[in-house]
């Protein structure tokens, strides 16, 4: 498990219209940082990807604390579970 697994994924998901779709999908409704990365693992596993919730979590912090926007805003707040356009995979 590691955080560069979590980071290509999200770089994955980035590049990935249906992939993109399937994210929105599996974490609609999800508003808890824990069941939204709870789930996020899940999805990654599925496509080959291992990492733990909490690195999700670290992922989604860095990359708030950075700025960079690495994911478009719709796939950013369904990774948020709903919340906020500010950034991230928000599993908050």
């Amino acid at each position: 498990m590691s955080l560069a697994a979590c980071t290509e994924f999200l770089d994955k998901i980035n590049s990935d219209a249906a992939l993109q779709q399937e994210t929105t999908t599996v974490l609609e409704g999800k508003e808890e940082i824990e069941e939204a990365a709870n789930v996020f693992v899940l999805l990654g596993a599925k496509h080959g990807y291992e990492f733990t919730a909490a690195e999700a979590i670290q992922k989604y912090q860095e990359v708030m604390a950075q700025g960079e926007g690495e994911l478009d805003d719709e796939v950013l707040e369904q990774v948020a579970g709903g919340r906020g356009r500010s950034y991230g995979v928000s599993l908050a």
